[in-house]
């Protein structure tokens, strides 16, 4: 039986980045296994070609907004083929080095394989049984799928299937507004498709500040997006080409494809979770502070373990887990300060807690608002919808949470990022110069108004 002193279950952003932490020439016997491509979901079919068709759509957009700034311009025409060549080029470009430095780092690869659990530190890998000192999990989530009656009979896209279309839908329904629903809705908008998005919730991107939500709700109306808010999906059915969706109160909606955005699921069976002892939920694997499982020589990084959904967040808890599953270390990883942007346009980005959730959490808060308009920079781009809002202990002084909505927010938040791990009191900062004219004179009147 082939022995091993780790062996790592995925090659995403979690596996890769433990393999690389851990990897010493060879002097300790480390194997990386995957099944069907490197660089996990994020390469794949997320991050990287899904922001690539944002700039494409962000472009289509600038064309036929044009005139606001004087230029006249022809009708932009969208050619899919080519659009969605680009994002393949781009992800190909990120992926064209695949199994060779690991191999280099001295980590054995199995690849293509399927690696399942079938007993306390055993693997099946493609027919070959393997004994590991240690286990590291990092195979990632599926996309779930709602169980509403005539779904799946009906047909119906997640974030893969959608990057796979070989041409685009007249019309298009969009199943839940958390950042994915949000970034295909608008991307599809901007490339042509009549888009509507139901979300069983009442607002779009439940997780951010309300004024967050209520941004992009007035942004999805100015391009012709719809919206169903608080909206129950009752059934779909086939209806010759096209799908009829149900909702509750007796509305139907008549679409050509429907796009799956309602989160990610483990399929635990499959990995052999329950053969090896390992304590699981659809949510994810669960873990100790230190990525540990159940079972005190399997751990467990990334998306598998359901926690924040983040490519960063996951070669974090790579590195961690992987130093911890082969050293015996107790590492932890620290989200305190954990930046996260959904790349609509404008940009939604946020660090820390929100409001409400400060608020929850005891003590006195203090917030601080900028609108975008207040921006000189903003009026002189054309920037109509965002704002900063800065939410500070009233005590301390220290940052707490920020949400920025502008077109450049995602590189904007890394102020509030510094702020936050410096733990600097957001006062020092207030009375520190900004550049004019930019978007981050907003930051700086913000937390102004936060330290008062």
């Amino acid at each position: 039986m082939t022995q091993y002193d780790l062996v790592i279950v995925g090659g995403g952003a979690a596996g890769s980045e433990a393999a690389f932490s851990v990897a010493d020439g060879g002097r300790h016997r480390i194997l990386l296994v995957e099944s069907s491509h490197f660089g996990g979901t994020c390469t794949n079919h997320g991050c990287v070609p899904t922001k690539a068709l944002v700039k494409a759509a962000k472009v289509a957009h600038t064309v036929r907004s044009a005139g606001r700034y004087g230029i006249r311009t022809a009708e932009a025409v969208v050619d899919w083929p080519a659009v969605i060549g680009r994002a393949d080029a781009v992800r190909d470009h990120m992926l064209r080095f695949g199994a060779q430095p690991f191999q280099e780092a001295g980590v054995d690869v199995r690849y293509p394989a399927r690696a399942r659990l079938t007993g306390e530190r055993r693997l099946e890998v493609d027919g070959d049984t393997l004994e590991a000192r240690s286990v590291l999990l990092a195979s990632g989530l599926a996309p779930s799928v709602p169980p509403v009656p005539g779904l799946r009979e009906a047909g119906y896209l997640d974030n893969e299937g959608a990057l796979e279309l070989k041409e685009l839908p007249r019309r298009l329904a969009v199943l839940g507004c958390g950042p994915i629903g949000a970034e295909f809705a608008q991307i599809f908008a901007r490339l042509g498709v009549q888009v509507v998005v139901v979300e069983m919730v009442d607002r779009l991107l439940a997780a951010e500040e309300p004024e967050a939500s209520g941004t992009l709700q007035a942004v999805f109306a100015e391009e012709g997006i719809g919206t169903r808010l608080s909206a129950r999906l009752q059934g779909v059915e086939s209806a010759g080409s096209m799908k009829r969706l149900h909702l509750e109160g007796g509305e139907e909606l008549e679409v050509d494809e429907i796009l799956v955005a309602a989160g990610r699921s483990l399929g635990g069976e499959a990995m052999g979770l329950p053969a090896a002892g390992i304590d699981w939920t659809p949510k994810g694997i669960k873990v100790d502070e230190h990525l540990r499982t159940s079972q005190p020589w399997a751990w467990a990084a990334g998306d598998v373990v359901g926690g924040p959904l983040f490519t960063h967040v996951a070669s974090e808890m790579g590195r961690v887990a992987g130093r911890n599953a082969l050293h015996g270390t107790e590492e932890g990883v620290d989200l305190r300060v954990l930046p996260r942007v959904t790349f609509t346009d404008p940009e939604i980005a946020s660090v820390g807690l929100t409001q409400e959730q400060a608020e929850q959490a005891g003590g006195e808060v203090r917030t601080g608002f900028a609108d975008l308009s207040a921006a000189e920079k903003a009026q002189i781009d054309g920037q109509v919808h965002g704002y900063v809002k800065a939410v500070a202990d009233a005590r301390t002084g220290q940052l707490l949470g920020c949400s920025i909505v502008a077109e450049t927010a995602g590189d904007m938040i890394h102020e509030a990022v510094a702020i936050m791990a410096g733990r600097v009191p957001v006062g020092e900062i207030a009375r520190t110069m900004h550049a004019y004219p930019t978007l981050s004179e907003l930051m700086r009147s913000a937390l102004a108004e936060a330290a008062v």
